[in-house]
């Protein structure tokens, strides 16, 4: 029977539903006597086979953001992905699947679950989450097959939705980005990389309008985010994977994104363009990323 799974230390408490695509439902944190609940939805009961849109975090994988046309550009030729948001494939197809638990310790759980179409490729997506002190440290390795013969264009990243306030202020957002892509008016990657207002108000910290930004930044090297309310503050990090981050201001949350490429990384890559953070996963080259999230 589906049911939800809580990992908890001294710090904090994690609620995850393998059978609603292995999403976070809450992260309780405790400070100074209090508890905060920093993801939308929180709160609320929780279904463990459905993810409200606009609630907790999942996963994306085997691909992040949109790729237009679902047109998915490869060693091989063209694939044809379904189109879940025309013109678009977005967010992978892992994030309303039933993942199998391996693993479940007081502090951790394993993830994995097998790809299956209509994803044209074989292979399986891992995902552990480990508590250590104030720290979430959650992995995603993409594998490919071993009976897969071929290479194919990978990417993963995590969709939080973060609440605005934890009960005072609005949160500020600080990151260290060197530039964001440029998107049309059907949020498709034009390839254009520039250094915009919000990339400059980012690397000096900044509060988002409601919808005032829907954009893909490239992150520094090394780089990450910070999220501070009165009451704590939050660190984003990632391995060396992790070269971008989302950021998204809808009405109620405030969606950090880190992933391990831009939007339609391999059509632009196919196109000539640079610092995508495409790569090609095959048999001997999974492709893992590990993303940090700290309190204090």
């Amino acid at each position: 029977m589906p049911e939800n799974i809580t990992i908890r230390n001294e710090n904090v408490s994690v609620t995850i539903s393998p059978d609603a695509g292995a999403s976070l439902r809450s992260i309780k944190v405790k400070k100074s006597g209090n508890q905060y609940e920093l993801l939308s939805g929180g709160d609320n009961p929780h279904d463990p086979t459905e993810l409200p849109h606009g609630e907790g975090s999942f996963v994306m994988a085997p691909w992040v953001n949109r790729i237009r046309d679902g047109r998915l550009v490869t060693p091989d030729g063209i694939h044809k992905i379904p189109m879940n948001q025309p013109p678009h494939a977005i967010h992978g197809l892992e994030r309303d699947r039933v993942w199998t638990v391996k693993s479940s310790t007081e502090s951790s759980l394993e993830l994995e679950i097998s790809l299956a179409e209509p994803w044209p490729y074989a292979g399986r997506v891992e995902y552990s989450l480990v508590l250590q002190g104030s720290s979430l440290v959650q992995i995603m390795r993409l594998i490919a097959d071993v009976s897969e013969t071929r290479s194919f264009p990978g990417s993963v990243g995590w969709h939080p939705w973060f609440n605005i306030t934890l009960g005072t202020q609005s949160v500020t957002a600080t990151a260290d980005v060197s530039s964001q892509w440029e998107l049309d008016d059907t949020a498709t990657a034009t390839g254009k990389l520039s250094v915009t207002g919000i990339t400059d108000r980012l690397q000096k910290g900044t509060q988002f309008a409601v919808r005032e930004v829907d954009g893909c930044f490239l992150m520094n090297p090394g780089g990450g985010a910070v999220l501070t309310w009165p009451e704590l503050t939050m660190t984003i990090t990632g391995s060396e994977k992790i070269t971008h981050f989302m950021f998204y201001s809808p009405e109620h949350a405030l969606c950090v994104e880190p992933q391990t490429c831009t939007v339609d990384a391999a059509q632009l890559d196919e196109k000539g363009h640079a610092n995508t953070g495409h790569v090609l996963v095959d048999r001997e080259n999974p492709l893992v990323a590990t993303t940090t999230w700290m309190w204090d």
